[in-house]
């Protein structure tokens, strides 16, 4: 044996001692107080190899969580390359290049069985809607793995506000630059048509008109052009189960005010468009003589939209719900005219949002055709009702959640969304909400289940409901922080108390759970401080399972009697509570909605199916007419044939989302369950230590920013998370010190210990 093989073994067998728990006379114990035990298995030396110790070893669990971290980064990867190349196909749609190239295209696909209208289906909708086929198969597979939905951003900088004050409201350096990236597009766009027409333009010699006349015209027109872009992105922040926009983090009622931005834009471009070429027809005195069936589908929609743009703006939304709920549903009229009016070509530019939609509603309206029933309802007195319904064990939601509510006993059209007040963690059979009374709607709600308790009976009649949710979240953001700031104002409570039940409801059972949780809560009056009356026992007995809670009340608008906050707290828990009749009929807990594997098939399905129905009708009514005749077929059989196909997919989707949901019901033939989650009892004098951390203040507004100094200072996390629900003048004032406080961190990290990432949770829809 040479020296060198000799050093090598003696090394090995050094290393086996070494890496060897080292025995002696009394075992050692580990730090839980178990006899100590040496590890199990054999080390080998092979070659001179370094030995491997079992606990070095991958584990099963360990590997598996690999492999779906690198499924999903897979998936995330290729949903960013269909993005990317979609994206660019649309910034060269107007160049010369991509036209003569696309119109060698359309040449080559019409000798296929495809032909010119398949590739234009496939081109402009295919990419958008296997994003969000691939997207929902992502969120399926990261909601399976908790550690998975806490994951960390990967740069909270671009979340975190960056314009406080400005006319659309808190603006954070994602928004912004996709605003701007938006608005961009639009100018290029423009642009380059224009200067594309006005070197090639040849006068109509209908209209007779001269030089300026017909740049005005064509200007005209390209303006009108641009709102196909945002016809496109219109229906895709409203989605509601098959929100894409949860696969960028961003909540449905926070993503509603994207839907307001492009819509206005869309108003805005489409008046300009109307205007223009009606001016140019009303200076050839030609106004009437050119009401042709496009041009009258053109001014039929634009009129539609404006009369749903008017009924949306805040001073009429806000008075006259019925009148902006119903004059929404014009969409119908206002989708059907611009097929008409700009052609079925066009059309398929924004067909994958308008089928998106058209899914998202075909699954509401299955899932709210069953009606279900209170279990019971609180009446508070700040003029507030708690209602809980009943659920199956099997559905989950996220804290923050939102369920819409119809009751036809008040009006068997309107729906209101409301924030889930309870944990599914914490309750598995029952689900809750809280209505504040704000309008007609609640009003009558809050007066019908107030002339129940008059009535006097102990088990009145239960009233039913329509439900369609719950839509949360994708990721539970607030498990991500070890120190938390809850701040809310009024009403906001109520999406902020489902984050308090789940957090103690998990008891510090996760690897990452928040230890400090500070709550600030401003109202006007006392008695809108009942609303705490619905998790009065959480905040009274359970600070410790809500991370060492510090509660601080305001009340802004009157100066109470000197009592404290436990005080209030006790006295609040008091409230008149209404347990209707059990004896309604079976099956009646809330219906869940489709899973997020089933809404990647239709999303597929339909897709395929309406390509294949089109083809097909095509050849049926239309090919055979191309090869026999030069004449171009009517443009009214192509609208046709897209409407048919349209029918065709969506049909077939509806009829397999019944017959799925049919199978389950009687495969399954649920039955509810009343199991609650019991939190553990405190100790006394741990209550009296938790009821002194909280602390009530009359006549005075909170000072968000001292408040959120001192935590910072306080604190020795390098992270808090403030989730901030409330007005609009709270947000900004969180948002702002926020953004200076950061700001600082960057240019001193020595005195500043702690960055804030600001999560606000929008509530007015």
């Amino acid at each position: 044996m040479t020296a060198t093989t000799q050093q090598i073994t003696t090394f090995c067998i050094l290393g086996c001692i070494l890496a060897r728990p080292h025995r002696t006379t009394s075992p050692p114990e580990e730090s839980d107080g178990r006899p100590w035990s040496p590890p199990t298995g054999i080390h080998r030396i092979r070659g001179g190899s370094r030995c491997h110790h079992p606990q070095h070893r991958r584990s099963p669990r360990s590997m598996a969580r690999n492999t779906t971290l690198l499924l999903l980064l897979v998936l995330k990867l290729f949903m960013a390359v269909l993005l990317a190349a979609w994206a660019c196909i649309w910034i060269i749609r107007p160049t010369q290049s991509w036209k003569r190239s696309w119109h060698v295209g359309e040449d080559r696909a019409s000798a296929t069985f495809v032909g010119d209208y398949g590739l234009t289906v496939v081109v402009y909708c295919l990419p958008v809607l296997a994003v969000a086929t691939l997207g929902y198969i992502s969120l399926h597979i990261a909601a399976k793995k908790d550690a998975l939905r806490m994951r960390r951003p990967l740069m909270p900088a671009f979340t975190n506000p960056l314009i406080v004050s400005s006319p659309v409201g808190v603006l954070s350096a994602a928004e912004l630059l996709a605003a701007a990236f938006f608005i961009v597009f639009l100018a290029w766009t423009y642009y380059s048509n224009v200067s594309s027409d006005f070197k090639k333009m040849t006068p109509y010699q209908s209209l007779k008109l001269n030089r300026w006349q017909l740049k005005m015209m064509h200007l005209g027109v390209r303006i009108g052009s641009l709102s196909e872009a945002c016809l496109l992105l219109l229906f895709l922040p409203i989605l509601r189960g098959m929100a894409v926009f949860r696969i960028l983090g961003v909540q449905y009622e926070a993503s509603v005010r994207y839907h307001i931005w492009i819509g206005n834009t869309m108003i805005l471009l489409s008046a300009l468009h109307g205007i223009s070429i009606m001016f140019i027809w009303a200076t050839k005195n030609r106004l009437f003589k050119e009401a042709r069936r496009v041009n009258i589908a053109g001014a039929i929609a634009l009129a539609t939209g404006v009369i749903i743009w008017i009924t949306s703006l805040p001073q009429v939304r806000r008075k006259q719900f019925q009148l902006f709920f119903s004059a929404h549903h014009l969409y119908i009229v206002f989708i059907l005219f611009f097929l008409i009016h700009a052609g079925d070509r066009h059309f398929y530019l924004v067909f994958a949002g308008v089928l998106l939609f058209a899914l998202d509603k075909i699954l509401r309206i299955i899932q709210s055709r069953k009606q279900t029933f209170l279990v019971s309802a609180s009446i508070l007195p700040c003029r507030a009702v708690k209602l809980t319904l009943p659920k199956l064990p099997c559905m989950d939601y996220t804290p923050t959640s939102i369920i819409f509510i119809k009751v036809p006993g008040i009006s068997k059209f309107q729906w209101h969304p409301f924030s889930i007040t309870s944990s599914s963690n914490m309750d598995d059979s029952e689900l809750s909400v809280l209505i504040k009374c704000h309008g007609q709607w609640t009003t009558d709600l809050y007066n019908m289940l107030n002339s129940m308790t008059d009535a006097g009976s102990d088990h009145p009649k239960s009233i039913p409901v329509a439900v369609e949710g719950p839509y949360g979240p994708a990721t539970v953001e607030h498990l991500r922080y070890r120190s938390l700031v809850l701040i809310a104002g009024g009403s906001g409570i109520s999406p902020l108390m489902s984050i308090l039940q789940d957090i103690a409801s998990r008891n510090g059972g996760m690897e990452r759970s928040p230890t400090k949780v500070h709550l600030i809560y401003a109202v006007k009056k006392v008695q809108d401080l009942s609303m705490l009356a619905l998790i009065s026992p959480l905040l009274l007995t359970h600070s410790a399972e809500l991370g060492n809670l510090h509660l601080k009340l305001f009340v802004t608008e009157e100066d109470g009697p000197p009592f404290t906050a436990e005080k209030m707290l006790q006295d609040l828990s008091r409230v008149k509570t209404i347990t209707m009749n059990k004896a309604s009929p079976e099956g009646t807990a809330v219906p869940t909605p489709e899973g997020l594997l089933w809404k990647a098939a239709m999303t597929a399905l339909s897709l395929l199916l309406f390509l294949a129905s089109l083809i097909i009708l095509t050849h049926l009514f239309v090919h055979q007419e191309k090869k026999s005749s030069k004449k171009k077929n009517p443009s009214w059989i192509g609208d046709l044939l897209l409407l048919c196909s349209f029918a065709i997919a969506a049909s077939c989707c509806t009829v397999a989302t019944v017959l799925s949901r049919w199978r389950k019901s009687v495969d399954d033939s649920p039955e509810l369950s009343y199991k609650h989650h019991e939190l553990a009892e405190m100790l006394p004098d741990k209550v009296q230590g938790a009821l002194q951390k909280h602390e009530i203040y009359f006549g005075c507004r909170p000072n968000l920013g001292d408040m959120l100094a001192e935590i910072a200072t306080g604190t020795g996390d390098s992270e808090v998370g403030v989730f901030v629900s409330g007005p609009t003048s709270m947000q900004k004032a969180v948002a702002s010190f926020c953004t200076r406080h950061n700001k600082r961190l960057k240019t001193d990290e020595r005195k500043l210990k702690c960055s804030f990432n600001v999560h606000f949770i929008t509530f007015s829809l």
